[in-house]
C-alpha cells in the first residue's frame, strides 16, 4: 500500500460544483428526481439463477468515461440519484444495479424484510453479468465505486477479473464487521441460530435483528446531514419494497467467509484503490479496513474527518471532498 494519508489536496484535481444541502432544502432535489427520470434507463437483468435485479443506467452524450456503482447494505439506486446526478455532470456515465435480496431486486427469503444471501459470490455473479451484458459494449474499461458492503462484493469481483476495472473507490468499505460482543458468544450465537435455520428450513435474522424501523435522524448512524437522510428515507417511503429489516444468519456467514478470502488475497488486487475512510464510523471495522487495504499494493487511503458512514450523502464539507478525490482519482488517467 503507498501513502496511507494521502491529503485531499493530493486527490483532487478539479472542483465542480457538486449540489449542496441549501440547494436540496430549497427544492433542487425534485430538479434532480425529474432529470433522472428523463434521463436513467431503468429495467431488470434476468441473473444466471432467474433473479431478477433492477438496474439503472445513465448515459450522456459528451461524457467520455463510464461508472459502475456497486452499493451497499440495504440501497437501492433511487437513494443513489442525487450522486448520479453529479457524477453525470462530472463527465461520468453511470451503471448501478440493486442487489439481489434489497432495494427493487427480487428478495432473497419469503420474508421481505430479510436481509439474507446464501453466499457472496451471487452477489459477484450477478455485478459480473451486468458489466459483462451492460457495461462493456459502450465501454471497454469502467471505473468501479463501491460503498460498504458492494466494496466487499467489488473487491471480490476483482479477485476474479483483475483487469475489468480501469481503478475502483471503495468509500466506507465493509473490510471488517463490528462485533458487538465477544468473538466465542457471537460463534456460538452463530452456530445455534444456523441449527435452528437450518431445522425449521428457512432464514432466520440474526440475534437482535428484526423488520424495518424507521429512524429518527437525531438516531441514525449513517450521516449527519439531515435533508439527505429526509430524500433517503422519503425514497424508503415512496418504494416500500426498498425498506430492508436485519441480516439473517446466512448473511453474516456469508459476509465471515467473503471476508475470510479478501484478507487471503487482497495482494492479488493491483489495480489502483483508492479507499474513502469515514473516520467517525460505527457500521463497520476501520482497524479491520486499514489492516486489509495495507495487502493492496497499489492503494490510497484517504481519511474524512468527521465523516459518518454514508460519505457519499454526508454533510457538504465532507462529500465535496469524497467527491473531489473521487472525480481527481478516476481522471488521472486522462492527465
Amino acid at each position: 500500500m503507498s501513502e496511507k494519508t494521502n491529503t485531499y489536496e493530493q486527490l483532487n484535481k478539479h472542483a465542480p460544483c457538486w449540489t449542496t444541502e441549501t440547494a436540496l432544502a430549497q427544492g433542487h432535489g425534485q430538479v434532480i428526481d425529474e432529470w433522472f427520470a428523463q434521463h436513467a434507463q431503468t429495467g431488470r437483468l434476468t441473473t444466471q439463477d432467474g433473479i431478477q435485479c433492477a438496474y439503472a443506467i445513465v448515459r450522456l452524450p459528451d461524457n467520455t468515461q463510464s461508472i459502475v456503482i456497486s452499493a451497499g447494505r440495504v440501497e437501492s439506486y433511487v437513494k443513489y440519484k442525487e450522486v448520479i446526478y453529479d457524477l453525470a455532470h462530472a463527465g461520468f456515465d453511470i451503471y448501478i444495479m440493486d442487489h439481489r435480496g434489497q432495494g427493487l431486486s427480487q428478495h432473497s427469503s419469503d420474508n421481505l424484510m430479510h436481509g439474507h444471501v446464501e453466499d457472496f459470490d451471487q452477489y459477484v455473479t450477478d455485478l459480473l453479468q451486468f458489466v459483462d451484458t451492460h457495461v462493456l459494449p459502450h465501454c471497454a474499461t469502467p471505473q468501479l465505486l463501491c460503498h460498504s458492503m458492494g466494496s466487499a462484493i467489488g473487491a471480490l469481483a476483482l479477485l476474479k477479473r483483475p483487469q475489468l476495472f480501469k481503478r475502483v473507490v471503495f468509500s466506507a468499505p465493509m473490510f471488517g464487521l463490528l462485533v458487538p460482543v465477544p468473538l466465542w458468544l457471537a460463534h456460538a450465537m452463530m452456530f445455534i441460530g444456523m441449527f435452528v435455520s437450518r431445522l425449521l428450513a428457512k432464514p432466520l435474522y440474526f440475534v437482535g435483528q428484526g423488520d424495518y424501523a424507521p429512524e429518527l435522524f437525531a438516531q441514525n448512524k449513517l450521516m449527519q446531514s439531515q435533508v439527505r437522510y429526509e430524500r433517503f428515507r422519503q425514497s424508503q417511503q415512496q418504494y416500500p419494497q426498498t425498506q430492508l429489516g436485519g441480516v439473517t444468519y446466512q448473511w453474516v456467514k456469508a459476509a465471515n467467509q467473503a471476508l475470510e478470502i479478501l484478507n487471503e488475497r487482497a495482494n492479488e488486487i493491483a489495480i489502483p484503490v483508492l479507499c474513502l475512510n469515514a473516520q467517525k464510523d460505527a457500521v463497520v471495522d476501520n482497524q479491520l479496513q486499514f489492516a486489509l487495504l495495507q495487502q493492496m499494493p497499489n492503494a490510497q487511503w484517504l481519511s474524512i474527518e468527521g465523516a459518518k458512514h454514508e460519505v457519499l450523502f454526508e454533510q457538504d464539507v465532507m462529500r465535496q471532498q469524497a467527491l473531489d478525490a473521487i472525480l481527481g482519482f478516476f481522471e488521472h488517467d486522462d492527465e
